[in-house]
């Protein structure tokens, strides 16, 4: 996705000369005649807590840091995570619970960067449905077994007093665009959406059950993961992807009409008051300035998979992470700069 193409040389100046701009907005200029570095990363939602990788893409700022990368849609954590431990990926943009679970199973992946610390979701129902109690019985949308959604849901519930293996049948259906469809068409009953559709489904009549938000549970959700190869080999590769990607936080909190924009032909969606409410909650409220991966979060994934693994029980959250990237930047004084712009 590039938001500068076409023929002729004149656009070409023009997207050059913007690449150079934000070189200078930043404080961290193109390096001329740089040769872009091919690289493959996998995104598991069409969610705007995993824009900041589509923001990175369509600003250029993958380019101002020599990268040319293929973003990869992998609907749920399972199969971006299958698409790299194969070799088809180099990174993943999930949910941490894949790191965790993958590591305790002896794999060599680590989470580098974290841009979302909790749960952001809204547990929402059909007209007809006005209590959580009245999902006894009924189908609850997820995108994948063992994926963010799946967890909350099964969280959610459990916090009102439902048993989500007895009282509901849990689906996955996949995309927040598939599961938002599956329950208009009453397929299910129930699903976990996030911005902008929580005000196309206040909108449309549907009832929030559960606002996983103000619950404020910690929790490691959108986590940039890779594997410890892949950082001995492309060390250099792997900062240049966690700085673009600090950088297109930064725009998304500071430059509100083009974010805008980006999230309007990502999220295929052209309700500016369901964008505004998205760039609010989340550009402005939600993503982290600094993006460490967050170590509570962690503790949550583990704590949820102790009761059926004796590993995570014994294992610490800083066994899973890898800080030396975002630490590098935040010692160089990279974030301090960046926001004073």
């Amino acid at each position: 996705m590039e938001v500068i193409e076409g023929d002729g040389v004149k656009r070409k100046n023009l997207a050059a000369v913007l690449i150079v701009l934000l070189g200078l907005m930043t404080g961290y200029p193109l390096s001329a005649g740089a040769q872009l570095r091919r690289i493959n990363i996998a995104y598991t939602a069409t969610s705007p807590y995993q824009a900041v990788l589509i923001i990175a893409k369509e600003t250029g700022l993958f380019k101002k840091h020599s990268l040319d990368p293929q973003l990869i849609l992998t609907p749920g954590g399972s199969l971006g995570f299958q698409a790299m431990m194969g070799g088809d990926v180099a990174m993943v943009l999930s949910d941490g619970s894949s790191a965790v679970a993958s590591n305790l199973a002896g794999a060599d992946v680590v989470i580098i960067a974290s841009f979302l610390n909790t749960f952001p979701y809204s547990l929402i129902s059909i007209p007809e449905v006005k209590k959580v109690e009245q999902l006894v019985g009924g189908k609850v949308a997820i995108s994948r077994f063992g994926s963010a959604t799946d967890l909350s849901v099964r969280m959610s519930l459990a916090k009102v007093g439902l048993n989500p293996d007895k009282d509901v049948t849990i689906l996955q259906i996949g995309t927040q665009t598939t599961r938002y469809a599956a329950l208009q068409s009453k397929q299910v009953q129930a699903t976990i959406i996030t911005p902008p559709f929580t005000l196309t489904a206040r909108k449309q009549g549907y009832n929030t059950l559960v606002d996983m938000a103000q619950l404020n549970i910690p929790f490691e959700l959108t986590a940039l993961l890779t594997r410890k190869s892949y950082i001995k080999s492309q060390r250099e590769t792997v900062a240049a992807v966690v700085t673009a990607l600090s950088e297109a936080v930064h725009f998304y909190k500071r430059e509100k009409e083009p974010v805008i924009k980006i999230l309007s032909k990502y999220l295929d969606t052209t309700d500016r008051e369901a964008l505004e409410e998205t760039y609010r909650e989340i550009g402005v409220k939600t993503l982290p300035e600094k993006p460490y991966p967050t170590l509570p979060g962690i503790q949550t994934i583990l704590d949820e998979m102790a009761p059926k693994n004796p590993k995570a029980k014994a294992s610490r959250p800083e066994d899973f992470v890898d800080m030396s990237f975002v630490k590098k930047l935040d010692d160089e004084g990279f974030f301090t700069r960046l926001y004073k712009k």
